[in-house]
């Protein structure tokens, strides 16, 4: 009820510098541990591992993938299912707007997001954060004071300024991926050694001195070589190249990479053949309808965050949205299958409006003329050949 308080709150919240050092799989499960914990959860040391594994290329790329399929789609306001354009200027291109879908929806690898209208004027939003998730206790609804703290404000309470989305558990994702991204980030460190150890072939120089200076001497000619072909070396030296014979060592780390690959494609996407090689046009087809219903299910998430949580908190910020109206997906048209549709539609006697063909095909229409021959007409032009 205290906004004033609350807003000082956030102000003062103090963000702590991130741990960069890398994280292991004892960090993942003592994340877990606190993260579990019955009567005291914790969530920064999951989070910070969470952060970590999203340095992973391949994962950045499948999440990015499910969420673009979701926040690219248009966004409108409707009134029983028709468009209001006035109302949807309200949503439409403002970056606010898309900070929140696109962070909503992460809530789905993270767990979940909590996001603070950080400015606004009646009627208008300015500016969204996202509320450090370690802050967030989101079993209790509690937003802590400080990562350390024992108490925090019920976050539940507040629905105008703090809007709360959770597309998943409430650990969401990423708790499942971090085996797969630290096991991987370990071949990749595995491969870089064999690499140094194989990669190269080994030179070693034989003399027939026991001189510590000339052993030293040679060595540096030796290390001067670097990627060149040639060296000079006193009479007596004899410099001897060890190949590696197995020339396909390197599988072991490469498969093992790919099939970590694999399993990440197949907990994010619940398919592989949207971002790997299919195997025929069959398969990919089975792989990208099944990627549709992940995709599906995304959507109403997201229609039912907006609508559940965010309309009713841009009403108590001071927008005129009226009760009757809701967020809905704008459908698109695909020209290339709504021209079969239109076809069969104009040989049945239906008429097309200009504005239609122009909205729909997108080219400019100057009239539609009445004096095109009909079906019956048609057909005899083809059977007799005469006008």
């Amino acid at each position: 009820k205290d906004i004033q308080k609350v807003t000082n709150l956030m102000v003062d919240v103090v963000r702590r510098q991130r741990r960069l050092w890398r994280k292991e799989i004892n960090d993942w499960q003592a994340g877990r541990f606190a993260l579990y914990h019955s009567e005291l959860p914790r969530t920064y040391p999951m989070q910070e591992v969470n952060e970590d594994i999203m340095l992973d290329g391949h994962l950045t790329g499948i999440t990015e993938n499910r969420t673009l399929r979701t926040t690219n789609k248009q966004y409108i306001f409707a009134i029983d299912g028709i468009k209001d354009d006035k109302l949807s200027e309200f949503i439409t291109d403002q970056e606010w707007f898309e900070f929140i879908t696109d962070e909503a929806h992460k809530s789905t690898y993270y767990g979940y997001s909590l996001l603070w209208v950080k400015e606004y004027v009646p009627g208008q939003i300015k500016e969204v954060e996202l509320i450090p998730r370690g802050l967030v206790i989101p079993q209790k609804k509690v937003l802590l004071y400080s990562y350390d703290a024992d108490r925090g404000i019920d976050f539940s309470e507040i629905d105008d300024i703090l809007i709360y989305a959770q597309f998943y558990g409430h650990v969401g994702l990423l708790e499942k991926a971090a085996p797969y991204a630290i096991l991987k980030r370990h071949s990749w460190g595995s491969w870089d050694e064999f690499e140094e150890l194989f990669g190269i072939p080994i030179r070693i120089a034989k003399i027939a001195s026991q001189s510590e200076t000339v052993k030293n001497e040679v060595a540096g000619w030796l290390e001067d070589m670097g990627s060149a072909p040639y060296g000079v070396f006193p009479i007596g030296t004899e410099v001897d190249i060890k190949e590696n014979s197995k020339t396909d060592s390197f599988q072991v780390f490469y498969k093992k990479i790919e099939a970590l690959d694999k399993e990440l494609s197949k907990l994010v996407l619940h398919q592989t053949m949207t971002t790997e090689n299919g195997s025929s046009k069959a398969q990919g087809s089975v792989h990208e309808n099944t990627l549709g219903e992940v995709v599906y299910a995304d959507e109403k998430k997201m229609l039912a965050f907006l609508n559940r949580r965010l309309v009713p908190a841009m009403r108590k910020l001071g927008y005129n949205i009226p009760d009757n109206a809701k967020i809905i997906v704008e459908k698109t048209t695909d020209p290339n299958k709504q021209i079969d549709i239109d076809g069969v539609l104009l040989k049945n006697g239906v008429k097309l409006s200009k504005n239609y063909i122009e909205e729909t095909y997108g080219v400019e229409v100057e009239a539609i003329t009445d004096n095109a021959p009909d079906q019956d007409e048609e057909e005899e032009e083809d059977t007799t050949g005469k006008p």
